[in-house]
């Protein structure tokens, strides 16, 4: 998904995403899950 955003490290779009986002993508991910 990184990439296709147009991020070409993952770091920088978990970091970007955690700030948007108050949570990381993997705990985006479980939430959603619930």
């Amino acid at each position: 998904m990184a990439y296709e955003l147009g991020y070409s490290d993952v770091t920088h779009f978990s970091r970007d995403f955690r700030r948007i986002t108050g949570m990381t993508p993997s705990a985006y991910r479980q939430k959603l899950q619930e």
